[in-house]
């Protein structure tokens, strides 16, 4: 069976549930806004076919990504982007990375695809809105600070520090956010040559977007402005003001 006629599948059973509560989108990526928060529901096939997954996730807008140079869709992030993801099927109470298989028939893909329908009703859409404030983010921000700690890494790495520091700045701890972004400024010119590596594989690998390839951004000075704004408002004022703009003109 065609990848075009899982998706359609999808589109037919799933989506419109998705569209009733305010997610838009189209070929298996939904995204909504809530706030600051960006809210993901994404299809994603199985590279040998006959079966796929789900994939859920919570990006925060004021928060961007730090691999700046592969383009990201124009609708938004895809949910492996976002600050957190995670499998449908790891928010049932099946708790495992479910992968739903059906046969070459149409009525299995609707018997699937109306499994699928009430796993994101009763289960994924109330973990992404349980999931979206800012205390969750937090909790999230400790364990996987508290697992990035090695023998290398004693305080945790520049990537989860830099998401602690953002997020104790988006609760208003600011002398806490100071702490960790001052600790993530010790590792920075690590994580800035790893990048900087990573770049130039993807300018080798995609010699055609090397004249417009964006550099390493200054994910250290960005966090430092984020936390303690020099000038106008902060990101966190800004994402506020931009999610009332969207609201009131209809958009994601």
């Amino acid at each position: 069976m065609s990848k075009k006629a899982v998706i359609e599948a999808f589109r037919a059973h799933v989506v419109p549930a998705l569209r009733a509560v305010g997610f838009v989108g189209r070929q298996g990526h939904y995204l909504r806004r809530q706030g600051a928060v960006t809210h993901v529901v994404e299809l994603q096939h199985s590279i040998y076919g006959g079966r796929f997954t789900v994939n859920l996730g919570l990006g925060l807008e004021w928060l961007h990504p730090q691999v700046r140079w592969i383009p990201e869709p124009v609708l938004g992030p895809h949910a492996h982007d976002c600050t957190r993801w995670v499998r449908l099927g790891l928010v049932t109470p099946v708790r495992a990375d479910v992968w739903w298989s059906f046969v070459e028939d149409e009525g299995s893909l609707e018997e699937t695809m109306t499994r699928v329908a009430a796993d994101l009703r009763e289960h994924g859409l109330p973990w992404l809105e349980a999931e979206s404030d800012e205390e969750a983010f937090l909790r999230f921000a400790r364990d996987k600070l508290e697992r990035s700690r090695s023998r290398q890494h004693p305080l945790g790495c520049f990537i989860e520090l830099r998401l602690m520091a953002a997020v104790l700045a988006w609760r208003g701890d600011a002398a806490e956010a100071e702490h960790f972004c001052q600790q993530a400024g010790a590792l920075w010119n690590e994580e800035r040559a790893r990048l900087a590596e990573a770049r130039r594989l993807y300018r080798h690998r995609h010699p055609d977007r090397a004249p417009e390839l964006p550099q390493v951004p200054d994910l250290q000075q960005e966090l430092e402005d984020l936390i303690e704004p020099t000038t106008g408002d902060s990101a966190f004022s800004a994402s506020a003001a931009a999610a009332v703009r969207r609201s009131r003109s209809g958009q994601p």
